[in-house]
């Protein structure tokens, strides 16, 4: 009956309890102490599998039941029966009182409430609400929500609805723009109780609603709404960064990436949309030599596949480029990784259409015929990834066309997989056809999964490097991702670094912005420095451009300038060990590259929506976001202490800055470390000179670590790597540094006490 479903309990391990009303299923998995896993579903429907958990972290794993629980680390549970149900107490104290009328729960923090399904109906159990699958939970007045993936606007996302969806948003609002090009349905709630996680574990389009919507009948609610048909959903418990590692872990391992591709890699639509295209790049390559930059990539935009001056993923223009051959050795024997542009549709014009057509590899018609839609030039349809023969061109395309002529990247783009008619069909993952609009970022996956395992076998022995734009939680085990097609302006400057750290607090730790903006007028000279100078912090350093007037964005756009690109550039070489140790540091133990201060520091004057943000565990950067700004303001967060340069500064004050645009960036490095950089001269394949610099404590003890390795291929995992570990003893008089390599890989560490402390430097080796 409406409104009124009677629920019991009808199997029960150690592990999962399963609760039943008529045709409909309601299971708890107890996955790890702080983590359950919820379900709702009837008996008669099948579920689609999920790609997006993967406790074990391999990279590219077949489907998931969405009710498996391999790899789960199950909590111990205690069980005691109430008067309308039961109430059950994770191990890490968290209780869940389960109502069996409607099949409600409540999760209890301390004894508090700390988020409960809506009373008296929570879930869609007989179409209650309309067609499709909805949860309401509880919803505090002054709650705070983060993540969603690459949303728009501030870090705060409560009161506001939004579509979970990919989408082929070229220069989109920063500010208001949605959905963009990911599929993410999990955020971190922090409420007056504490903090929970929740992942909806679903590829179907879906609607998070924090607040916009009200309702005179209920008390006042959150909701999510899903075109599948079934809920899975995880919960989270913990501190904020405590649920963003587990979401992560779950999800599996992020993808580590070689060394070079922290370096500048260089991109623009213009070079290729030229006629003279293969001239256009070694111009390029003896610009970046004259000014002396450091370049270690270029993404190589879709213009080399034209044909009629449309894109042909897979055909190389000989107009363009005569010798596609001799064009990527020259830059490979510049050690620059050319990472060229792969679509995973093929226009109706395409030379190879009608090949495929014949193979049957494109999602369908029901009638078997291939399923035709917008993409770029004109129409075309999309390769159908579950398709275990499609996956199989794939691979062979980008080997044969590409890896074969020395490429060893690909730049997985406008992969959205824009199919959203009912009637398009997949194959299935084997299970028989199924609607391809309610899979596309599988489908996502799946396309990049394939570049993955042919750029694997054509060089097993280096880490494949890989960009996606579009994809969801599971692409992070392969790809790195940046923000899309964003807008040159100081507006999308200033919303774009809100992008950035929330897709990291979405699990999508190495990502970037194309800095300058990709679409619009070429930037201003200042509003270019700006760009750069906030990119020198992220994983993804790039500049990338298809200005309105053909132009092209670059380091050397602006004459009167260039000698402050190449000092700020000069810093990004000097953090780049730091960056490459924070990087294993993100793939070893699920911790951001970007993160705003308050997932780490509990300090009620920490603004959340602030020009500051953490660099790794031990680098506070602060960078000015707004046109004619030079004096900005940073707040260090109390529960540590900062070093600007040689000067010291407690935590818990504000600190004032001069950043003119065309300076090098100051930045903060946190007391009690020993911080790597690379002091050596800057230019085009300039050597490294490692240098390791204590911040010490003013006194009392504290533990670093460095890690290096050959920057490309898996033998750090074999120990054939630098694992340093610092002890550092700070007292009055001097600072004691014991350190010890814990890997194969020799280094005697050149350590130095920070300039401005006069105290005696003690270096000891453990080993």
């Amino acid at each position: 009956m409406k409104f009124r479903h009677d629920f019991s309990l009808v199997q029960a391990t150690e592990n999962y309890r399963l609760y039943s009303c008529d045709d409909i299923n309601a299971r708890i998995d107890f996955v790890e102490k702080n983590i359950i896993r919820v379900a709702i579903y009837r008996h008669r429907d099948e579920m689609l599998p999920t790609f997006c958990i993967n406790p074990y972290g391999e990279p590219n794993s077949p489907a998931r039941n969405r009710l498996d629980t391999d790899g789960f680390h199950f909590a111990e549970v205690s069980v005691d029966k109430t008067e309308h149900g039961e109430y059950i107490e994770l191990e890490s104290g968290i209780g869940i009182d389960v109502d069996f009328h409607n099949f409600l729960l409540s999760f209890y923090q301390e004894d508090e409430v700390l988020f409960e399904d809506r009373r008296p109906l929570a879930y869609n159990l007989e179409n209650e609400f309309g067609r499709g699958y909805y949860h309401y939970i509880s919803r505090e007045e002054d709650e705070k929500i983060f993540g969603l993936g690459d949303k728009t606007g501030f870090m705060d996302k409560s009161g506001k609805n939004f579509k979970i969806e990919t989408t082929d948003c070229m220069g989109y609002d920063a500010e208001t723009s949605d959905p963009l090009y990911k599929h993410i349905p999990f955020y971190i709630c922090e409420n007056s109780v504490g903090n929970y996680g929740i992942f909806y574990d679903t590829s179907a389009t879906c609607y998070m609603d924090f607040g916009k919507e009200i309702n005179n009948y209920y008390p006042a609610f959150k909701s999510f709404k899903t075109d599948d048909n079934c809920i899975v959903y995880y919960a989270f418990f913990g501190t904020k960064l405590e649920i963003l590692r587990s979401f992560a872990r779950i999800c599996g391992k992020q993808a580590f990436p070689p060394k070079w591709s922290f370096d500048y890699c260089a991109s623009t639509m213009a070079y290729t949309d030229a006629d003279n295209a293969d001239e256009q790049m070694h111009g390029f390559l003896e610009k970046v030599k004259d000014m002396g930059l450091s370049c270690s990539g270029f993404y190589l935009s879709s213009g080399y596949t034209s044909i009629d001056g449309k894109r042909c993923v897979f055909n190389w223009n000989t107009d363009k480029f005569p010798d596609p051959k001799q064009f990527v050795k020259d830059f490979k024997d510049n050690n620059i990784h050319i990472i060229p542009n792969i679509k995973p549709a093929f226009l109706e014009s395409h030379p190879m259409y009608k090949e495929i057509e014949k193979q049957g590899l494109f999602v369908k018609n029901p009638d078997g015929t291939p399923f035709v839609t917008q993409f770029w030039d004109g129409l075309g349809s999309y390769i159908d990834f579950t398709n275990p023969k499609g996956c199989e061109f794939w691979k062979k395309q980008v080997t044969e066309k590409l890896l074969d002529y020395g490429i060893d990247a690909t730049w997985n783009d406008n992969n959205e997989f824009d199919i959203r008619d009912w009637d398009a069909l997949a194959n299935g993952f084997g299970f028989g056809k199924i609607k391809a609009r309610n899979i596309r970022p599988n489908l996502t996956y799946l396309m990049v999964k394939s570049s993955y395992e042919a750029q694997r076998a054509k060089y097993p022995d280096k880490r494949p490097f890989l960009s996606t734009r579009s994809g969801n939680i599971a692409v992070r085990r392969l790809a790195q991702t940046w923000s899309g097609d964003n807008m040159t302006s100081w507006h999308d400057l200033y919303y774009g670094h809100y992008v950035g750290l929330t897709l990291s607090m979405s699990g999508m730790f190495f990502y970037g912005h194309d800095l300058g903006g990709f679409s619009g007028d070429m930037p201003s000279s200042e509003l270019l420095l700006r760009w750069i100078q906030h990119g020198i912090f992220e994983p993804r350093f790039t500049i990338h451009s298809w200005n309105k007037d053909g132009t092209a964005t670059m380091p050397w756009s602006y004459p009167e300038i260039e000698n402050a690109v190449c000092d700020i550039f000069s810093q990004r070489k000097q953090l780049l060990p730091y960056l490459y140790s924070s990087a294993y540091n993100c793939v070893s133990y699920d911790e951001p590259m970007n993160a705003p201060l308050f997932l780490y520091y509990e300090d009620e004057d920490i603004e959340e929506d602030c020009e500051s943000f953490l660099v790794g565990r031990d680098v506070l950067a602060t960078c000015v976001l707004d046109e004619g700004i030079e004096n900005i303001t940073a707040y260090l967060p109390e529960g540590d202490d900062w070093y600007l340069g040689s000067k010291y500064y407690e935590g818990g004050q504000n600190v004032s800055l001069h950043i003119p645009p065309t300076s090098k960036m100051p930045y903060f490095v946190r007391s009690g470390c020993v911080f790597p950089t690379d002091e050596g001269e800057y230019g085009f394949n300039s050597e490294q000179k490692l240098v390791f610099t204590v911040y010490p404590l003013k006194s009392g003890f504290f533990q670093s670590s460095f890690f290096d390795d050959d920057g490309e291929s898996f033998e750090y995992k074999k120990g054939n790597c630098v694992r340093l570990f610092f002890s550092v003893v700070c007292e009055e008089d001097k600072v004691t540094v014991f350190y010890k390599n814990i890997a194969k890989q020799k280094l005697v560490p050149d350590i130095r006490l920070v300039d401005g402390d006069d105290r005696k430097l003690i270096v000891q080796s453990r080993e």
